[in-house]
């Protein structure tokens, strides 16, 4: 479980305060934030992976502040719409890395994308990554994801269509914390947390979360979308 309690944040480069005063929580299984691009849904992962911390109020995972934990035990995968890699490494490479950092064998790193190759139906192991289409770079930037074990994964804006959702969730089925951060409400699941202006204005379910958006000025251009 993961608490965010009065955070506030301002960034070095900035006066104003992005994150004002949040508080929300993400169970165990499957969340969704649901905000605007400038309504805080960056700035939760930056805090939650420790790029920056709160100028107020405490981020807890499990009871403990995240400020105590090393990012290694905190286990955080966070997967953006563009996610980055090394450009001229094989697909391989890139995928394995996370392994090389840990210093694992080279044999214990082959046998693994190999396990993994497997389940992606991956055949393009040698190829070089600023080769693949956008999809494929995705489905290796998934694959990376599961060469280690993780207790918490964020999708910040991977997802474009409802129906790839389940099937992604279901390969980190053994992932203890799953959020989905969006602005697209076709794409919400599970436990709903939607921010707006830098503070959580409601936690609840989908239903819950649709009535309450109608009230949310960025929201405007996506109801008339659908």
């Amino acid at each position: 479980m993961i608490e965010f309690k009065h955070v506030r944040l301002r960034y070095h480069y900035d006066d104003s305060v992005v994150l004002k005063d949040l508080n929300f929580t993400l169970s165990n299984g499957v969340n969704t934030i649901l905000c605007d691009s400038q309504s805080g849904k960056s700035s939760v992962c930056k805090l939650l992976t420790k790029q920056f911390a709160p100028i107020d109020g405490q981020i807890c995972v499990d009871g403990q502040d995240i400020s105590g934990i090393t990012n290694r035990d905190l286990g955080i995968l966070y997967i953006p719409s563009e996610p980055a890699f090394f450009e001229n490494r094989s697909v391989a490479y890139n995928i394995t890395y996370p392994l090389k950092v840990r210093k694992a064998a080279k044999d214990e790193r082959i046998k693994r994308f190999d396990e993994i190759a497997s389940k992606f139906n991956l055949t393009y192991g040698d190829v070089k990554l600023k080769k693949l289409s956008k999809s494929e770079r995705k489905r290796v930037a998934l694959a990376r994801g599961l060469t280690v074990k993780r207790k918490t994964v964020l999708f910040d804006d991977f997802f474009e269509s409802a129906d790839q959702i389940d099937e992604v969730i279901s390969l980190f089925d053994d992932v203890e914390t799953i959020v989905i951060l969006t602005s697209n409400i076709n794409l919400v699941r599970g436990n709903v947390v939607v921010l707006d202006d830098g503070v959580a204005v409601y936690q609840g379910d989908v239903n819950g979360a649709r009535e309450i958006r109608k009230n949310l000025s960025w929201i405007v251009d996506i109801l008339r979308s659908e």
